[in-house]
């Protein structure tokens, strides 16, 4: 973990001009629908708060062991980068984090030294039998995938269009995932929000992947 605070170090001097705030990296087995996330559990705009002071971590990176673990460094690094984008929207520009034009703006700038940042990668075959649970949005279709059951579809909407859910039972998931044709939605379609509209507690930024 030592390598991986050098690198950001390294990376928030060399793009960011060293305006991040020191963040906690952890390497998370549960996380298992995207290779990295960026979390926060205060708004963009809330006042900065140490987070010994505030009794425990609030904002961090994490990093999959299931997906990574056997990657090469610069895959990893290159994943950290993406996460430090999301981290410097939030930070910097004090807006929940996307991937909009000024993530892609950003990701170009790093991308000329090789750094090698996506917004999809290769969804394979050992990734989707992580997957043990998926809810499907009644409007729009959008697909949320889960290694644990943690969606309530009587509390959760969908986050692209407040559409209702409904898990599916785990023959047709595993139909989708035998022949690599399900999708594990983007960043937005990930992000869950309550019946009335209001965001869920903590805000949670995923490297998506997608099968080809």
């Amino acid at each position: 973990m030592d390598r991986l605070q050098n690198a950001w170090r390294e990376l928030n001097e060399r793009y960011f001009h060293g305006r991040l705030r020191p963040i906690s990296i952890v390497w998370s087995r549960r996380l298992t629908a995207s290779v990295g996330m960026f979390v926060s559990h205060v708004g963009p705009r809330a006042p900065w708060i140490s987070p010994r002071v505030q009794g425990g971590e609030r904002r961090l990176i994490r990093l999959s062991i299931p997906l990574l673990q056997d990657q090469p460094h610069q895959e990893i690094v290159g994943t950290l980068a993406h996460e430090m984008i999301h981290q410097w929207q939030y930070d910097i520009l004090k807006r929940h984090p996307n991937h909009g034009p000024e993530f892609h703006r950003m990701m170009a700038i790093m991308n000329r030294d090789g750094l090698g940042i996506t917004i999809r990668h290769s969804l394979d075959k050992a990734v989707h039998a992580l997957t043990k649970y998926t809810w499907r949005c009644t409007e729009c279709g959008r697909d949320y995938h889960r290694q644990r059951n943690t969606i309530r579809p009587g509390r959760h909407r969908c986050g692209e269009c407040l559409g209702k859910l409904r898990e599916l039972p785990r023959a047709s998931v595993d139909t989708d995932t035998t022949g690599l044709t399900g999708l594990v939605p983007t960043t937005m379609s990930q992000t869950l929000v309550s019946r009335v509209g209001v965001s869920t507690p903590f805000m949670q930024m995923t490297l998506p992947f997608v099968s080809h």
